[in-house]
């Protein structure tokens, strides 16, 4: 007997937490470095007729802005918790309340005005030397991750594995052979296993993967996770994906909609909405990674700008670029007005044009907060990062960066790690006129044997030394290297510094012979 098939509706209750707009609209502004920014308030000039935008000079609201465009940084100055700065996204309760009273200005002669004193008159580019290779930009993550010594170099093997599409191709267990046999390192499938789940966690989402499905059930599991940025009904799309992806993998590869139709009672228009999503993701993370590195420009705008002089102060400020002055265009306001006031019915295009441009100048009141609150959250966080590397930024001494990573500057700031995760991203900060990116302040370190931390730059600083002094008809082999290097006082181990010297692509003991 044929079975029947039903369609019911079932109510479920899900306690989900939610942006606001205007927190989404900062998060989204708080990723874009100065340049993609700069387009960004192009972009939305052109699409909103109610913002204006225009030239910061002679701007008689230019006092308007909310926050210092520079900080001063004195010797006794100590850094406070207590700033004027507003909160960032992922901490801010008042969003909400900031907007509650739009309909009240449109009634008011003060209307928000986004403007940066200097305009695009100090916009400069300045060369960057080195580019980033696909290996350096995971292994620039590892220092987000508190992990042994032994965790560290299976993550690190696991890395030099991927290949360009960023996924582990050989079985764990032959990974493990390979490591004792090739470099003498003694690990388990299981501790593998647990590196490759850390490794896993890296950006961009799906690296790390064994084969397609699993990097489809990785990007979409990181998407889940982030669940606040996820609007509408994506979230259960998502989750129905995942379920299609992890148990009818061969329908979707086919694309065997009808059957999955059928087997899951799913109407084709939800299916196609699933599927939609689903080709969202990148079956090919590495290759993100290897493009990135690729294409990289050879120049850089920095974001901040951090000068220093001999009495130990350090100021610190906003790069403007070419930011333009934002403005409500007061055309549109004093329409808006006109059509309020008016005791007569207004006809259906009247109602129209008063929705659309209510709608609009709400929308552009949004835009210059979130720009406030991005400008808020980049100087509260570098004025974390100067206070922690105070040292450094006053003598630029790479033996002055101490080990930082994104969980001290977040309490530090008083910030989400993802907030601060953004605002190191893609970013670069000017010393006196050297440039650095962001990532370089958030140093690496290591434990030897003996509970001391080593710097791992320190480190291959001195065998760089010790190789450039050795006796090029004998020279040194890492063991002998790691018995100097224990002489000195750094304690590591022989295959630790064959890895630090593959890494600073100085070849091995019988390629430095010379006769």
């Amino acid at each position: 007997m044929a079975q029947e098939q039903r369609q019911y509706q079932v109510q479920t209750e899900a306690q989900l937490l939610k942006l606001s707009p205007l927190q989404l609209m900062t998060t989204k502004l708080l990723e874009l470095p100065i340049v993609e920014l700069e387009q960004r308030v192009k972009d939305e000039a052109i699409d909103n007729v109610t913002l204006e935008t225009g030239s910061a000079e002679g701007s008689a609201s230019s006092d308007n802005s909310d926050y210092p465009e520079s900080t001063d940084y004195s010797e006794s100055s100590e850094y406070s918790d207590e700033s004027d700065y507003s909160d960032t996204p992922e901490d801010s309760d008042s969003s909400d309340d900031n907007h509650s009273n739009y309909d009240d200005l449109y009634d008011s002669d003060e209307l928000p005005v986004y403007s940066q004193n200097g305009g695009g008159e100090n916009k400069q580019e300045y060369v960057i030397g080195e580019t980033v290779s696909f290996v350096d930009s995971l292994m620039e993550q590892l220092v987000d991750f508190d992990l042994t010594a032994h965790q560290r170099t299976l993550v690190e093997y696991l890395i030099n594995s991927l290949d360009d599409n960023g996924f582990i191709e050989n079985p764990l267990y032959r990974i493990a052979d390979e490591m004792l046999f090739q470099h003498n390192i003694e690990t388990t499938e299981e501790e593998l296993e647990e590196a490759l789940r850390i490794l896993q966690q890296f950006d961009p989402a799906g690296i790390g993967a064994r084969d397609t499905r699993e990097c489809l059930l990785l990007q979409i599991d990181r998407k889940m996770n982030d669940k606040e940025h996820l609007l509408g009904d994506k979230y259960f799309l998502l989750e129905e994906g995942r379920n299609i992806v992890a148990d009818h993998y061969e329908l979707f590869v086919n694309n065997n909609t009808e059957k999955l139709s059928r087997l899951l009672n799913i109407s084709p228009s939800r299916l196609k909405l699933i599927f939609d999503e689903l080709k969202k993701l990148n079956l090919h993370p590495g290759l993100a990674l290897t493009e990135s590195a690729r294409d990289r420009v050879s120049t850089a705008v920095p974001d901040f700008i951090v000068e220093t002089d001999e009495n130990g102060q350090i100021t610190c400020r906003l790069n403007n670029g070419e930011m333009p002055t934002m403005r409500i265009n007061r055309e549109y306001v004093d329409q808006l007005k006109a059509y309020e006031k008016t005791e007569r019915k207004l006809s259906r295009s009247e109602q129209d044009f008063v929705t659309y441009t209510r709608n609009k100048i709400d929308s552009a009141k949004l835009f210059i907060e979130a720009v406030r609150q991005r400008n808020n959250t980049l100087m509260k966080t570098m004025e974390a990062i100067i206070a922690m590397q105070r040292q450094f930024f006053l003598t630029q001494d790479p033996d002055d960066l101490q080990p930082l990573i994104l969980k001290e500057v977040a309490e530090k700031a008083g910030f989400d790690i993802s907030t601060v995760s953004r605002v190191r991203n893609s970013k670069y900060c000017m010393i006196d006129g050297h440039i650095y990116p962001l990532t370089y302040f958030f140093k690496q370190s290591r434990t030897n044997a003996q509970g001391e931390m080593l710097d791992a730059d320190k480190t291959k600083s001195a065998i760089r030394q010790l190789i450039e002094n050795e006796d090029k008809t004998t020279p040194l082999a890492d063991g002998q290297l790691a018995e100097l290097l224990g002489k000195q006082g750094i304690n590591i181990k022989r295959r630790t510094v064959a890895k630090y010297r593959d890494e600073m692509g100085i070849p091995p003991v019988q390629k430095r012979l010379s006769l």
